[in-house]
Formats: C-alpha cells, structure tokens, sequence
C-alpha cells in the first residue's frame, strides 16, 4: 500500500510563490541592467559638429564662451566652445552649477535639438581648478 502512494503524488516542477517573487526581481534587475549600460556608453566628443550631427545623446566636452543667464523658460543657458573655436548654445534645465565661473572645462551631457538649434543637456559637469595645483609664480618650499 504504500508503494502506491509514492507513484499516486503528482510529478513535475513546482514553484513556490517566494521562488516566484525571486525570479521576478531578478529579470527587473536584469532589464534595469540592460538600460543602464545603454547611458553608460555614450559618446564622448570635443567637436561640436561631431555633436550636432550624431542625432544621439553624447558627451560633448568644452570651455565657457558666455557668462550664461537663465532665459524666459527658467532654463540656464550658456555658448560652449570646443578646442575647433565652433560654439553651440547649451540649455540646462538644472540650476547654474555653484563654481559654474571658475570652470576650466565643462561636460555636457545630452543631446543636440535641430528644431531650437540648442544643445539639450541633461546634465553638466564642470570642471574647476584643484587647489592642489599650483597657482602660476608661487612656488612651495620645505
């Protein structure tokens, strides 16, 4: 009698709601994974024809051109010039960068908008002077 009850239980692959659960969060980790790496590689220029004509979103490297102001939308606004001399006005609808005037270089990420004729970014990276350099005609001595 008791052969028969081994040969009477259901066969097969079972999941338990918890394994459920687990395989779940692993594919959205996997699909989150998957877009992430999709920004992690952009393009990395310091032309800004180059930028203007990839038609993607890119990291396009400079000076400051202008000062920068805000304009009617609340946007900052500012000229970008990469080391050709070309210059492209970049939109931010971040607020202006705390050390935005001491920048030695500036990154901005995202895309060039035909339509406006503006460079869109989504973010901006600036890049100031180290305190650890040293300043022109002063020298340290121990």
């Amino acid at each position: 009698m008791a052969v028969n009850t081994i040969f009477n239980q259901k066969r097969g692959f079972h999941l338990k709601p918890l394994h459920i659960a687990g395989v779940g969060i692993i594919l959205i980790a996997i699909i989150y994974g998957v877009f992430g790496f999709k920004d992690a590689f952009r393009s990395y220029t310091h032309s800004v024809s180059e930028a203007t004509s990839s038609g993607r979103s890119v990291q396009l490297a400079g000076f400051l051109g202008s000062t920068g102001e805000y304009d009617g939308q609340g946007r900052w606004t500012f000229i970008l010039e990469d080391e050709n001399g070309e210059q492209v006005k970049v939109v931010s609808a971040e607020p202006r960068p705390a050390n935005f005037e001491q920048a030695i270089s500036i990154v901005a990420v995202g895309q060039y908008d035909a339509g406006e004729k503006v460079f869109m970014a989504e973010s901006l990276l600036v890049k100031c002077p180290s305190k650890y350099q040293e300043v022109a005609g002063s020298s340290a001595s121990f």
